[in-house]
């Protein structure tokens, strides 16, 4: 069994950690928050002073951003100072695809293996990912995918593995670039019906009838937003930031995720940025349309999915 390091204990580290010590697993870890650090430790963890000790056989980042990440891994301690030939390095971090482009060719110097990942978790972190119920999706060469599946599925239900490190980054933003247009959109559209005196719910009604399944899907995501644990505003914010930078990049107009950057900066002067990003979006449109949207909402939760054996998915390039 290898030993694993991992660097990062925020939302979705410090339950992988608590995931990865309940499957028997030696765990290194390394945060810059003592508390976090001591709270691990408690449950079976070894403590590392820096980054560059908690490396192991196969070391994991959690952090929020590129900026995290590289710090960790290529800062003063980071983790490309141990890093040796043979080891494995799967970053499931909030990075963008130029940082995992990096990180490949970096550790490719270091004859060190490399997968990008992203986590996706229908639900509160805390609550799904300890009980493995969340997807991971993963990006590199086949062979290193395959001496790490055994692994990765130790800790997620549905392990989906695509060709190169950097894709699952673009995918998982891509996500909230369609998440975020949908949430301003509803928003949107709840506010015009209520200000003409229509209720929301007969308009999900509709939707349901006339088989309208998709744009019904985006409305009732939208009213179950008091109850969503999904992600925050600071995070979507933080995820069309990096889009739009690669667009720059790309010198590609994306005049769309431009405006929903402006709409979501108004959330954020709000000081909506703590509320996940339906709810910030619903609140923002209250603020400033001073319509009521309490009838837009739903107090159904999430379903959380059905246990069941692991399952990997290869998808082609």
């Amino acid at each position: 069994m290898p030993t694993i390091g991992l660097i990062g204990l925020g939302n979705a580290g410090r339950p992988i950690g608590e995931r990865i010590l309940a499957r028997g697993y030696t765990l290194t870890i390394y945060d810059l928050n003592p508390a976090a650090m001591e709270n691990m430790v408690r449950r079976g963890a070894r403590g590392a002073a820096s980054a560059k000790e908690a490396v192991s056989d196969i070391t994991l980042t959690v952090l929020p951003s590129s900026i995290e990440v590289r710090q960790a891994v290529f800062g003063e301690a980071g983790a490309f100072e141990t890093i040796q030939p043979g080891m494995t390095f799967i970053d499931l971090s909030g990075t963008d695809p130029d940082c995992a482009r990096e990180l490949q060719s970096g550790l490719e110097e270091k004859q060190a293996a490399f997968l990008g990942g992203t986590i996706h978790a229908s639900g509160a972190p805390a609550i799904v990912i300890p009980q493995g119920q969340f997807t991971i999706a993963v990006g590199g060469k086949r062979e290193i995918i395959d001496g790490c599946i055994g692994f990765l599925k130790e800790l997620a239900q549905t392990i989906i593995c695509l060709p190169a490190p950097w894709m699952p980054k673009a995918f998982k933003i891509a996500v909230i670039m369609y998440a975020t247009a949908n949430n301003i959109a509803t928003a949107e559209i709840c506010s015009w019906l209520t200000a003409q005196g229509a209720d929301p719910k007969l308009f999900l009604k509709l939707l349901r009838t006339t088989g309208s399944q998709a744009s019904a899907a985006r409305l009732e995501e939208f009213m179950k937003r008091d109850n969503n644990n999904g992600g925050a505003l600071s995070n979507s914010y933080k995820d069309i930031r990096q889009a739009l930078e690669v667009a720059a990049a790309l010198q590609i107009p994306m005049p769309l995720l431009s405006m929903a950057n402006q709409i979501q900066e108004m959330g954020r002067a709000r000081g909506l940025t703590r509320l996940n990003s339906p709810a910030a979006m619903g609140k923002l449109y209250e603020l400033i349309t001073g319509k009521d949207l309490s009838a837009a909402t739903m107090n159904a939760d999430k379903k959380l999915p059905d246990s069941r054996e692991p399952k990997v998915i290869y998808l082609a390039d």
